[in-house]
C-alpha cells in the first residue's frame, strides 16, 4: 500500500500503516505530540514512518534490524519525495524505539570533558536518587549541555557565577524554537538542574526562584487578532507616541 503524503490522510494512522513498524506508530505519535508538534505534522511525520514500514515489510526485513544505514537506504531509494526535515524524523523514530528496547542501542562514547562530567554526574543524580525514567533523562540532559554550552562557551565551568540573568537569557533565546510545551519541559529540566548544583554544593545561592515559570493557561497570550471594535478600545486607551504605554493600555484592554 502506498500513501501519499501530499494528500489528507484518509484513514487513521494504525489502518494506514502496515509493516513492522505499524505496532509502534501510535507510541510515536504520542512522542511527537509530547514534544509539541502540531497536529498536522504529526500526521506528516507518521505517514513518512508508514512508508518506510512498508518498504521495510516488502524487503522483509525485521524492525530489528532497523539503524542509520537502513535510513539512508530508504531516503536514497524515495529522494525525489523526500522533504526537507524527513531525515531527523528518522532519528525521532530511532530515538524511540532505542527508548523502548525494539532496536539495539549505539555504543556510548565517553565523554571525559569537565562538561561531559558534570552532565554524567547528573544524569546519576536523576537516576539514582530521583528515580526519573531513562525518557526523562533523554529530555534534560540535551537542554541542561546547551544551556551550558551557550552560557560558557570554550571557557572553564564556572558555575559560582551563574546569575537568574543568564536562565532568562538562554530561557527566550531557545522558547522562539519550539512550543509552549517545550518551553515548560526547558524550564523544568532547568529547575531540576539547579536544585541538583545547589544540593552538591557547586552553586551557593539557590537559583530556583530565579527561574519564571511559563504562562500556558487559557488566554495568557495575547490573541492574534482582535475585532475591530477592540482595535478601537486600545486605540483609546493609550498614548501611541509613548510604546511603553501602548503595550500596557494593549494589556489591559484585553484584559
Amino acid at each position: 500500500m502506498k500513501i501519499d503524503r501530499k494528500g489528507a490522510l484518509a484513514a487513521p494512522t494504525q489502518r494506514a500503516c502496515v509493516g513492522p513498524i505499524a505496532s509502534h506508530i501510535d507510541c510515536f505519535a504520542k512522542f511527537l505530540a509530547d514534544e509539541g508538534y502540531a497536529r498536522n505534522t504529526v500526521t506528516s511525520k507518521c505517514l513518512l514512518v508508514a512508508d518506510l514500514s512498508h518498504w521495510l515489510e516488502r524487503r522483509r526485513l525485521p524492525l530489528a534490524q532497523l539503524d542509520e544505514g537502513k535510513l539512508k537506504q530508504f531516503y536514497a531509494q524515495h529522494r525525489h519525495s523526500i522533504r526537507r526535515g524527513d531525515v531527523w524524523t528518522g532519528q525521532q523514530l530511532l530515538k524511540l524505539l532505542r527508548g523502548l528496547g525494539v532496536i539495539a542501542v549505539l555504543p556510548q562514547k565517553t565523554d571525559r570533558t569537565v562538561l561531559g562530567q558534570l552532565t554524567q554526574d547528573y544524569e546519576r543524580f536523576l537516576s539514582s536518587q530521583r528515580g526519573l525514567a531513562a525518557a526523562t533523562l533523554r529530555s534534560y540532559l540535551p537542554i541542561v549541555r546547551r544551556f551550558l554550552t551557550v552560557r560558557f562557551g570554550n571557557q572553564a565551568l564556572r558555575l559560582e557565577d551563574l546569575r537568574p540573568r543568564d536562565l532568562h537569557r538562554f530561557i527566550l533565546g531557545q522558547v522562539p524554537r519550539g512550543s509552549r510545551n517545550y518551553a515548560k519541559l526547558m524550564v523544568t529540566a532547568l529547575r531540576s538542574f539547579l536544585r541538583f548544583l545547589f544540593q552538591r554544593g557547586a552553586i551557593r545561592t539557590d537559583l530556583l526562584t530565579g527561574v519564571l515559570g511559563v504562562a500556558n493557561w487559557r488566554l495568557s497570550h495575547l490573541p492574534k487578532s482582535l475585532p475591530p471594535d477592540h482595535v478601537e478600545r486600545v486605540l483609546q486607551c493609550c498614548d501611541r507616541n509613548t510604546p511603553s504605554d501602548s503595550v500596557c493600555a494593549v494589556a489591559k484592554c484585553w484584559l
